[in-house]
């Protein structure tokens, strides 16, 4: 019965109490009258009924009721005989009164504690049931706001909660609730109900059996947990998906925790396992050391394996090929880290790039072999250009132009085959230096005075601010390469009349370079390819070039423990950086605090 029906029936039934209690006062007050000796119905017989109208009405009304009932009595005995003294009026009056105070008293702080009950129930996030063997007694009011079915309806209407049972739940709920109920034990279950507009509500249905007997019943709640199933039933997409997403991807990819232990594993993890007969048991860098027989270089292998067990915060990339098979991989590992540095596990991914390297392989052996052999004609097509015109045979000036373009060509064709043969070098054999201690500024102004000619007939002005003597041990062959490719690169890409500047300067025991222009720039989607092999921008494509300058400096810098970077923003210019290590080689660095010499070389 809802909390409001109940409230009406507890009115009625204290309505029912004092009518009663006053009807038993009247007709002990009327047995009184009737009654011809005053000891057939004493005052004491009154005593009950106005306990209980004071109980029931409140001290006040109890009180009242005390003196008014006894002093009736008093009246009419009176007539019968009895003898009234002080004393026994006082005592008695004083027993009517102390009743009826304290038990109204009393009364009432029950009925306000009934009433917090009733308050504390209403404003609980839950619905509250109480059933007997009848049917529902009671259901707090939170129902109607759950379902949306008046609280009438769940007083009057014989089995509203079977029918509001989701019938894809309704067989198993009754089942579990009859069983229950025929057994006495508690009963929770999940489930959905049907409000009255239609909608679904998940909610958590717990009970239990209480008493013995005739007064036995069943207490229970019933909580909404619909946001928590909807959530749980994110979680649970959200979990699939991303099973499928690892699961659809060509690396292998797994998660362990800190010690190593395999928390996740994709597809082409489980795959890779199998073909590579990685141990189906053990900690992950165990199992990896296990197939450690069937790699190329076993000793790095074996290294690096040990290297991640003994430090869990280790992140690596490296690459490994099997002895048999020519199969090769590439194996990435890091720590995953959350919220507040909160260590989550290491992330392992494998990839097979077989493929790729013999690609490679065959890439590298088409330039060398096309270097080569381009390499012999192309000396003796300028040898033999270079003869024109000495012979005492004075060439028109049509003939004299033609050659002029030949001569440019087979320039330009001949630094190309240079650059590929100087990047298959690289790769084939490494780059060897011969260092010596080297003036950069010096070697930054050879430079300059190179590109002064390509400057001008531009007309962009060049640009040297530099240290009197930045000196470090590096190749001096080589670093001025990198200053030629550089410099001329950035004339090639500025408009007439634009700027090229060159800085020098030192930083934190190392030179540093860089060779600004004010030129077209380079979008900024394309800057992390720069240094890849034959790649152009799409904002240069329109001049000539080959694509390997930028991947030869990068190996002339590193080569030297360098590194290099480029800044530019499209339309504004580019600015590339590279730092040169000192070395304890170069000599004292005092110099470099003297004054920066500034320099404007114009057309």
């Amino acid at each position: 019965m809802p909390l409001k029906g109940l409230s009406r029936r507890h009115l009625r039934g204290r309505r029912g109490v004092i009518l009663l209690s006053l009807a038993a006062l009247s007709l002990t007050l009327g047995g009184a009258a009737l009654a011809n000796n005053p000891d057939t119905v004493g005052p004491s017989m009154l005593l009950p009924w106005v306990a209980l109208l004071a109980f029931e009405v409140g001290p006040a009304a109890g009180l009242a009721a005390s003196v008014t009932s006894f002093g009736l009595f008093l009246l009419l005995e009176s007539e019968n005989g009895l003898t009234i003294s002080p004393t026994f009026v006082s005592g008695r009056l004083a027993s009517f009164a102390l009743i009826g105070l304290g038990l109204g008293v009393a009364g009432r702080r029950l009925q306000a504690s009934e009433r917090r009950s009733r308050r504390l129930v209403e404003g609980l996030p839950l619905v509250m049931y109480v059933e007997d063997d009848g049917g529902l007694t009671y259901i707090s009011p939170q129902i109607e706001e759950l379902l949306g079915y008046p609280l009438t309806a769940w007083q009057t209407e014989a089995g509203l909660w079977r029918r509001a049972v989701d019938r894809r739940d309704r067989e198993r709920v009754i089942g579990l609730y009859s069983a229950a109920v025929a057994a006495r034990t508690p009963f929770e279950c999940e489930y959905r109900l049907v409000g009255a507009n239609g909608s679904i509500v998940w909610v958590r249905d717990s009970s239990t059996y209480v008493g013995n007997g005739k007064g036995a019943y069943r207490q229970g709640f019933i909580v909404d947990v619909t946001l928590q199933k909807e959530s749980e039933a994110r979680a649970v997409r959200n979990a699939m998906l991303m099973r499928s997403l690892i699961d659809g991807t060509v690396d292998g990819v797994t998660l362990t925790d800190r010690e190593g232990r395999i928390v996740i594993a994709n597809q082409p993890m489980r795959q890779f396992a199998a073909e590579l007969r990685i141990p189906p048991e053990g900690l992950m860098h165990e199992r990896l050391l296990a197939i450690e027989p069937g790699v190329a270089d076993r000793e790095r292998y074996a290294g690096r394996m040990r290297e991640l067990a003994s430090d869990p915060d280790t992140a690596s990339c490296d690459e490994f090929a099997l002895r048999e098979g020519e199969r090769v991989f590439q194996g990435f590992t890091k720590p995953v880290v959350g919220a507040e540095d909160e260590y989550l596990g290491r992330v392992w991914t494998l990839r097979e790039v077989t493929e790729a390297r013999q690609i490679d392989r065959i890439k590298d052996a088409l330039v060398a072999t096309v270097s080569h052999e381009l390499r012999t004609p192309l000396t003796s097509i300028i040898g033999y250009l270079e003869l024109l015109g000495t012979s005492g045979v004075t060439l028109g000036d049509e003939d004299a132009r033609y050659v002029e373009i030949v001569r440019r060509n087979a320039a330009r064709l001949q630094h190309m085959v240079e650059e590929l043969l100087f990047v298959a070098r690289v790769d084939a054999e490494g780059l060897s230096l011969d260092l010596d201690n080297v003036n950069l500024s010096e070697l930054a102004r050879d430079a300059i005075g190179s590109a002064l000619p390509l400057a001008t007939a531009k007309e962009v002005a060049l640009e040297l601010e530099a240290l009197p003597s930045a000196r470090a041990c590096v190749d001096a062959k080589r670093i001025s390469q990198v200053l030629d490719n550089l410099i001329s690169n950035a004339i090639k890409f500025t408009s007439t009349g634009g700027n090229v500047k060159v800085t020098i300067s030192s930083k934190d025991a190392a030179v540093v370079m860089s060779i600004a222009d004010d030129g077209c720039g380079i979008p900024r989607s394309e800057q992390p390819k720069l240094f890849e092999r034959f790649f152009r921008s799409s904002s240069t494509n329109h001049l000539p070039g080959t694509g390997l300058g930028l991947t030869v400096v990068r190996s002339i810098v590193e080569a030297h423990g360098g590194s290099i970077t480029c800044s530019s923003d499209e339309g504004m210019g580019t600015t590339f950086t590279l730092s040169l290590p000192v070395s304890t080689l170069a000599t004292d660095l005092r110099e470099a605090s003297a004054p920066t010499e500034l320099e404007l070389l114009t057309p």
